[in-house]
């Protein structure tokens, strides 16, 4: 069934319709995490992450909040989702915890052992990763764990540049705070979810070096989202990020959400450390 695009506009109505959305969506934690195991021991160094997709209400409507990538860390420029690389006995610590206290809970007030459609191994590797998404947020954004709300998991994105598998989480932001990012931010963004309903918000992006020339690596054009910085300039969404949200957008729209129809093109230049970061 399409949904209602009113429901952006409806404060507790929208988190409960994605809950339930997502609750049916079948994700591949279990395999992919298998998969990367054997891989690994096998010698392939392959890295796995948790990023934490979250959702505000702001100005009578839902916004994504998201932040930007800094000089300090790979990939910037890049706006991306609040997370990082799992930390194995730390965060299953903290899964732990959070599995005995049901201090996380999610909209609708559910114990997240209490999610429908998803076996035990399956439950135990999404709560494993959203700990890891939280505990990056609180580093990252001073974000506290028990100011949200989890309301699904999405299938896993894997990098290409990056030997690096992303697992994403949905969260409600419960109350706004004050932003406290650290040295890996640029900034946070704040982008109306009505902004990818909007054709006019898209274009394709072409990537260059810093000396001007196209990235041999991609040569290629990829879709992404434009948005004005309100200083004149634009910061771009693309990539990953970009793909999670669309993502997201069509499993809880379940049709409502259009291909996108990018009517121009931008560009983006990498800087030389964009796969290291420039520490």
């Amino acid at each position: 069934m399409t949904m209602d695009l009113t429901l952006l506009r409806q404060k507790d109505a929208f988190p409960l319709h994605v809950l339930e959305r997502l609750n049916r969506t079948p994700v591949d934690y279990l395999e992919k995490h298998l998969s990367i195991e054997r891989s690994n021991a096998a010698g392939a160094g392959h890295l796995e992450a948790g990023v934490v997709l979250l959702l505000l209400f702001r100005d009578s409507g839902f916004h994504f909040l998201l932040i930007k990538r800094s000089d300090a860390v790979a990939q910037s420029g890049d706006i991306s989702c609040p997370g990082g690389m799992l930390e194995r006995p730390v965060d299953e610590m903290l899964s732990h915890i959070v599995s005995k206290t049901g201090i996380l809970r999610t909209a609708g007030n559910r114990a997240l052992h209490e999610l429908p459609n998803k076996d035990e191994q399956t439950l135990s590797l999404i709560q494993l990763f959203l700990m890891n998404a939280l505990r990056e947020s609180w580093e990252e954004i001073g974000l506290s764990p028990l100011n949200v709300e989890f309301l699904g998991a999405l299938p896993t994105y894997s990098l290409t540049l990056f030997t690096r598998t992303i697992y994403p989480l949905v969260c409600l932001v419960k109350d706004h705070w004050p932003y406290r990012p650290n040295d890996e931010v640029d900034k946070m963004l704040e982008i109306p979810v009505t902004a990818f309903f909007r054709s006019s918000s898209y274009a394709l992006l072409e990537l260059n070096t810093e000396d001007g020339k196209s990235d041999p690596r991609h040569n290629l054009q990829f879709p992404c989202l434009v948005i004005p910085d309100g200083k004149g300039g634009e910061d771009i969404l693309w990539g990953a990020t970009f793909f999670i949200i669309t993502n997201f957008l069509r499993e809880v729209t379940g049709g409502a959400f259009p291909a996108e129809t990018p009517g121009r093109i931008v560009t983006k230049t990498l800087s030389a450390h964009y796969t290291s970061g420039n520490r």
